[in-house]
């Protein structure tokens, strides 16, 4: 009878640690999630890539100058551009 009482509270206790263990995870895991979802929702709206009209490198438009409807990368390559052409 001892035996019998001895193994069911062992298997009460595996069941129990099971129980924390798998909430605990479950709860991690849907805090994940949402943060995820949360940063996805901050992300910041897609950037159009311009070529400098100088030197036909590719940059973000907004770290660029527009100059009589042209695009460049810098002012020097402004300056150059308004020089030769």
């Amino acid at each position: 009878m001892g035996r019998i009482l001895l193994i069911l509270g062992i298997i009460f206790l595996i069941w129990m640690a099971y129980r924390f263990l798998n909430e605990t995870w479950s709860e991690r895991v849907r805090e994940v999630e949402e943060k995820a979802r949360k940063e996805s929702q901050k992300s910041k709206p897609i950037q159009q890539v311009k070529a400098c009209a100088y030197c036909k490198t590719h940059i973000p438009e907004d770290e660029g100058i527009y100059e009589q409807g042209l695009f460049f990368c810098s002012y020097q390559h402004l300056d150059h551009y308004l020089e030769h052409k």
